[in-house]
């Protein structure tokens, strides 16, 4: 009877550590989904002809969305900063180089044709990897911000055109509830063909 009641024992422990592994693969969160765009730099002297690619690895939610709009509402540009430095990597945007831009804040929304709106906000100033800092070709100077916000505007089909806080002043969007770039129309476009590419894992 012993010797049954050890054999039991054993086949179950054993069958324990063969369902364990099992068991953790199934509890384990799936790896994240990349949402890419690329373009190219337009209008930008230094810094045009550079292939963009932007990969976002996580939407902000609508608390870190609120947050950042209090921000900037209480502190303005300086807010927009603080808040950056908190918060954790949304993903990246890679150049022509081996270094990438921490993307710190990436929302997307659906606009009134049906196409999107993506914002997505670096941690520096695009170029700053490079000997000099991007510059808009023709325009004012900058605001200087020591951060950077990038626009998109895609159509139905994931095709558009980006412009960045290198040649616009940052605002909010109080109906739309975001960041953006004040009098989007009027900026010059930056980032050139831009296209959602296949999301990858």
């Amino acid at each position: 009877m012993r010797s049954n009641i050890s054999i039991r024992r054993s086949a179950g422990a054993a069958l324990a550590i063969l369902v364990a592994p099992i068991l953790l693969v199934a509890q384990a969160p799936a790896p994240a989904k990349i949402e890419r765009f690329t373009g190219t730099t337009v209008n930008l002297n230094p810094g045009a002809g550079k292939t963009l690619k932007i990969d976002v690895a996580k939407w902000a939610t609508d608390a870190e969305r609120d947050a950042l709009l209090a921000a900037f509402k209480e502190k303005g540009d300086e807010g927009i900063g603080m808040a950056l430095e908190k918060a954790p990597s949304a993903g990246y945007i890679w150049g022509d180089g081996f270094l990438g831009y921490s993307l710190r804040y990436a929302q997307k929304s659906t606009l009134p044709d049906g196409g999107e709106r993506i914002i997505v906000v670096t941690d520096r100033p695009l170029g700053s990897w490079d000997r000099e800092v991007w510059k808009a070709t023709g325009q004012p100077a900058a605001p200087g911000y020591p951060f950077t916000v990038v626009e998109l505007r895609l159509n139905k089909q994931g095709r558009g055109e980006g412009k960045m806080s290198l040649a616009a002043k940052v605002t909010a969007d109080v109906d739309a509830k975001t960041m953006t770039l004040e009098n989007y129309a009027a900026a010059p476009v930056l980032i050139n063909n831009v296209r959602r590419a296949v999301a990858s894992i």
